[in-house]
Parts: structure tokens; C-alpha cells; sequence
């Protein structure tokens, strides 16, 4: 993702994050936001969260809030728990 996004290929990088949003575990989601970022890609991380927040599953989502909970990532359940609240309406 970053090199697509190094590469000016926006489209791509934004297909890859909505994919991890919207298919990745809990636990995939906690490493691919960890990872963005540490790299400094903030967008990136916040757009993994607002895909995440936007699944049909809500369990999923709980179960993907409760996991950044534990991993310490308080920010981003409020990010991505606001951002949920949003998706409803």
C-alpha cells in the first residue's frame, strides 16, 4: 500500500484499504492500523477504521473495537466507533 501510494497510484492504495476494512480480522485490522500509523500514514489508518465501521456485520465491528481496546489503541476506537455511529445514521 505504501508503495502504491509512493508511486502516486491512489486508486489502488485506496482498494487495498478498503479491502483490509472490509475483510480483515480483528486482529489484522489492529496490525495494519498499528503499522500505518507508525508509519506516519495517518489517512491510511483512518481509512482502514471508516471500513471497517461501515461492515453489515456489527459483531465484526465490536469484536474489531474491542481488539484495538486491548491492544491499546484507544484513539482508534473512538475513531472507528464514531465513525460507525455515522455509517447507522
Amino acid at each position: 500500500m505504501a508503495r502504491y501510494l509512493a508511486d502516486g497510484q491512489k486508486r489502488d492504495a485506496g482498494f487495498l484499504l478498503w479491502q483490509a476494512g472490509a475483510s480483515y480480522s480483528a486482529a489484522e485490522i489492529v496490525v495494519a492500523v498499528s503499522s500505518c500509523r507508525a508509519a506516519g500514514l495517518d489517512d491510511a489508518a483512518e481509512a482502514i477504521l471508516i471500513n471497517a465501521a461501515e461492515r453489515t456485520d456489527r459483531q465484526a465491528v465490536l469484536m474489531i473495537a474491542a481488539a484495538l481496546d486491548k491492544a491499546g489503541r484507544h484513539g482508534d476506537v473512538t475513531f472507528m466507533l464514531t465513525a460507525a455511529m455515522r455509517a447507522v445514521g
